[in-house]
């Protein structure tokens, strides 16, 4: 009886230590998909030519995040991702990529929470820096300042930024006896400003923390 009765309590107060927060990082996927397009691009009132963009599907890549859960009956969750995906533009022989970084902060209502598990609901705010593709208007204005080769100038024109809230609905998990805990999180952003193809998106993350 002594050895449960000790094991219930080494479960709980680790657990407890556990759940006042913790300091991770974590694996990310963006499900959206941008749709491939075809456009006519002049050449300084020369030849035509017609280029496309290929499909852009569910950008992958790493997070960090900083959870608190010191305070009853309601968490804060801060962090940021960045993801990348491929994609294939004619006028270019290799493939190029979006880069995407977004912070998000959160509110969270833990509603089950036993010693070691830690479910919750939540919605916040976030924020998006990113590459966009390749788009006609885009290279006409910078041929027609004959910046069309500058790698520089065309990042700075295909960079965007945008703002957005979500929902989320996510689970911490912390093993007996160890000061970690397993992080998983659906998070849904919606971001109007984001691209034309995509009003909203689900970002699933799985992360491993170390509790503070």
């Amino acid at each position: 009886m002594r050895k449960y009765f000790i094991l219930f309590l080494a479960i709980n107060v680790t657990s407890v230590y556990a759940l006042i927060g913790g300091l991770g990082v974590n694996v990310v996927q963006d499900q959206f998909t941008i749709n491939a397009k075809t456009d006519t691009y002049t050449l300084l009132n020369l030849d035509l030519v017609d280029f496309t963009t290929s499909e852009i599907n569910n950008p992958v890549g790493i997070g960090g995040f900083l959870y608190l859960t010191i305070i009853p009956f309601l968490d804060f969750e801060a962090g940021y991702n960045l993801t990348f995906a491929e994609y294939e533009y004619d006028l270019v022989d290799e493939s190029l990529a979006i880069g995407k970084g977004t912070w998000y902060t959160s509110a969270q209502y833990p509603f089950f929470s036993p010693p070691t598990i830690r479910a919750y609901i939540g919605a916040g705010i976030n924020g998006t820096d990113w590459v966009a593709p390749v788009t006609t208007e885009k290279l006409t204005e910078l041929a027609e300042t004959q910046q069309d080769t500058d790698t520089d100038a065309i990042l700075e024109a295909l960079s965007e930024s945008s703002s957005g809230y979500h929902i989320e609905l996510g689970a911490r998990f912390k093993p007996p006896l160890f000061p970690m805990s397993i992080n998983g999180n659906a998070r849904y952003i919606m971001d109007k400003d984001f691209h034309n193809d995509v009003d909203g998106y689900l970002t699933l993350t799985v992360g491993l923390a170390f509790a503070i």
